[in-house]
């Protein structure tokens, strides 16, 4: 992103976002065991259940546009890349000069790049963030419900960016989420992406609006969680500084300013003012001219400010993501006036 501006504000927990994730549909091609869409959906199961209302191509660049001034945009689903329409629309974000992210399982993106929609799609890609849960082929393939075939070209997929950004500036990063049983695969997720220069993004399975605590307090995990402490201190790329991993591999997040980031489902809705929030408001980003009219209208329906915590009118949640660190990170500094370049190194650390 090519600037951070953090601006104090007058004492809301209201803020225009630093960057928005769009579900740009719920059809997914894996089925993983861990995931979810914060709700306690599993996204194949949505789609088949006929959640499937996904924006048109316009209703798509209409949404960027209005949520211009977020800066950033988090392509993700389900699974992104199954939108014909995905070049398309990173034309229009890339011509809005936005910072472009995506979550993707990595399962044809090898395949997409030989295509000529797609010819553009590395250089206006900042940031690609991939699943990958074992290094172990039958075991990735148990954990997707795919065949080993698709597990393979996972591993495949990602061997090829890490070559293509010996050409290409864009920041390559495998996202493992740890559970009871994938502990010690992550040890080997964690040499590989060491080896290879890879950015490693680790994070703890979280249960609904809850970090797995039994996880967090399994001593193997701890074992490993100082594994991956001592290799960011010794300067391996990783998502985030020793601090904030330490912080969210330990479900440490204290303060949680969900309007740092706006969730966007496919039907162009945001969840206001979070999406792990069963009660969250839902409110139709297409009626507005832009993010702060979106948030004008929302904050009337539910103020987000105090939001987070487990007191009455509290979120009672003890979410343990990586947007949550984001948000506490950025948060505190506009709340506390904490401009200092320490600030801006971590909130550029988590983009």
């Amino acid at each position: 992103m090519s600037k951070i501006v953090i601006k104090k504000n007058d004492g809301s927990h209201d803020f225009i976002p630093i960057f928005y994730i769009w579900t740009m549909t719920n059809q997914c091609n894996f089925n993983c065991s861990y995931c979810s869409n914060h709700r306690g959906g599993k996204y194949p199961d949505l789609y088949k259940q006929g959640k499937d209302r996904d924006l048109s191509t316009e209703q798509g660049k209409a949404l960027i546009k209005i949520m211009k001034e977020s800066s950033a945009i988090y392509f993700c689903g389900g699974e992104p890349t199954l939108r014909q329409d995905l070049p398309e629309l990173l034309d229009y974000s890339t011509k809005l000069n936005m910072f472009n992210m995506i979550n993707t399982n990595g399962s044809v993106i090898g395949d997409l790049l030989t295509k000529p929609a797609y010819q553009k799609f590395l250089y206006q890609m900042d940031v690609i963030i991939i699943s990958l849960d074992s290094l172990r082929v039958p075991q990735l393939a148990e954990m997707y419900e795919v065949s080993e075939r698709v597990s393979k070209k996972v591993l495949r997929n990602i061997l090829t960016l890490r070559i293509l950004q010996e050409f290409v500036p864009f920041k390559l990063v495998a996202n493992t989420v740890i559970t009871r049983e994938t502990i010690e695969d992550t040890y080997d997720i964690l040499d590989w992406c060491n080896d290879l220069g890879i950015c490693f993004s680790p994070v703890s399975a979280n249960i609904g609006h809850e970090a797995d605590f039994e996880l967090i307090n399994d001593p193997q995990y701890k074992k490993l969680v100082a594994k991956i402490l001592e290799r960011a201190e010794m300067g391996y790329p990783m998502i985030a500084s020793t601090k904030l991993l330490k912080d969210l591999l330990e479900a440490n997040v204290k303060n949680c300013y969900p309007t740092v980031f706006d969730h966007v489902d496919n039907t162009g809705e945001l969840f206001w003012p979070c999406k792990a929030y069963k009660e969250a408001k839902m409110i139709d980003v297409l009626k507005y001219k832009n993010v702060k009219d979106v948030h004008a209208a929302a904050s009337m329906l539910l103020d987000p400010t105090n939001f987070h915590g487990d007191g009455p009118n509290q979120c009672q949640g003890h979410c343990s993501w990586m947007q949550n660190m984001v948000t506490q990170v950025y948060g505190t500094a506009v709340v506390e006036g904490i401009f200092g370049s320490g600030v801006f190194k971590e909130v550029k650390s988590l983009l």
